[in-house]
């Protein structure tokens, strides 16, 4: 809960009018709206993520919005950025999206930043807002807004989406895991934007919406606040999971991790050296049209939405009891997943570093 004493803060009558409906809620009420009204967010990226979030923000009646971008619109936003229409391309993001949100909100603060975020104003940005949604596209931001946030023990609200999936956890949330305990550096993960991987509009939307709504529970003090899992959502299968994230306390077990989920080289050759030595079996865990379409010889197929079961976490542990377990995906998000679904099961194995398209290699 935020802003717990708002002795001489009041709502007017047409603020009543306009929040009816979420008054009467017992969860919100008078208490909660003044709590909303209130706080101060801070959404970094205009993007995809960004626009459904800041729309539903302003419209539950967040007092203060932070918007930082410094992208221009164009064409090929406008199936996923639905801030933003035609007469809107050549303009700046943050500009337009100010003038549209004030039409929603006239009472909420948006402030706007028109640059990237930076080592030299992080710090100083982030400490102004309550909490931070981070709708950024990229692992440098990321990393960035992760450990700001976590020197100034802010709320950092993370979501990410590819092709028709995506997924969003809370970090940082009372003492909780941090985005570099899903993710840590030293993976040096390879960026794929949605210009080359590509993304249905729409699941910016589901995920977007989904980090809002996060957002103001955390504010009002309601529910369970997704700290400590990732949630993964696959619109395909229909499909809506979390999965546990195990914080890395320590150097030693960061270290112990490192040895035990990831190989350390990221050369596939080194694979072909393991071959010799042990029985090994590789596990492509991207869908069944992908690893049709092109995979490593020898290797079968368990999809990550399929790991989660039981019947799988069984034909895995039988197959480690003779064989050393390599995971792969195209890259590495799958991967990494899939790893830490394993390794709760107690399943020793590795990591195939960067994929198979990075490796652009086959074990025979």
């Amino acid at each position: 809960m935020l802003n717990p004493k708002l002795n001489n803060f009041e709502l007017s009558d047409e603020e009543y009018k306009k929040y009816g409906r979420q008054l009467i809620l017992n969860s919100i009420g008078t208490q909660g709206q003044k709590r909303l009204q209130e706080s101060k967010i801070l959404v970094i990226g205009a993007g995809g993520l960004g626009c459904p979030a800041l729309l539903y923000l302003a419209s539950s009646g967040i007092g203060c919005l932070g918007i930082i971008d410094n992208d221009i619109i164009s064409i090929s936003n406008l199936h996923r950025q639905i801030l933003y229409t035609v007469y809107d391309t050549s303009k700046l993001k943050i500009t337009s999206a100010k003038q549209k949100l004030k039409q929603i909100n006239t009472k909420c603060q948006i402030n706007t930043y028109s640059y990237k975020l930076t080592k030299g104003n992080a710090y100083k940005l982030i400490k102004k807002y309550d909490i931070v949604l981070d709708a950024s596209d990229n692992f440098y931001t990321r990393y960035l807004i992760d450990y700001t946030c976590y020197q100034l023990h802010k709320v950092h609200i993370y979501g990410a989406i590819q092709g028709f999936k995506g997924h969003m956890s809370v970090f940082n949330y009372k003492s909780g895991p941090k985005y570099s305990d899903l993710y840590p550096k030293y993976l040096k993960l390879q960026e794929n934007s949605c210009q080359n991987t590509g993304v249905l509009g729409i699941i910016t939307g589901i995920i977007g919406i989904l980090q809002a709504t996060e957002a103001i529970k955390i504010i009002i003090g309601t529910g369970k606040i997704l700290s400590g899992y990732l949630l993964i959502y696959d619109s395909l299968e229909i499909s809506l999971k979390t999965i546990k994230i195990r914080p890395l306390k320590t150097k030693e077990k960061i270290q112990f991790d490192c040895k035990q989920l990831f190989l350390e080289s990221t050369d596939i050759t080194d694979l072909s050296e393991l071959k010799k030595n042990q029985k090994i079996s590789l596990i492509d865990v991207r869908q069944k049209k992908e690893f049709t379409e092109n995979h490593i010889l020898t290797a079968i197929n368990i999809p990550l939405k399929d790991i989660y079961t039981k019947k799988n976490i069984n034909r895995i542990q039988q197959i480690a009891t003779h064989a050393t377990i390599i995971l792969y995906c195209s890259n590495n998000s799958r991967s990494i997943i899939a790893s830490k679904i394993l390794t709760q099961n107690k399943i020793h194995h590795y990591r195939l570093n960067n994929g198979l398209y990075t490796q652009k290699k086959q074990i025979n």
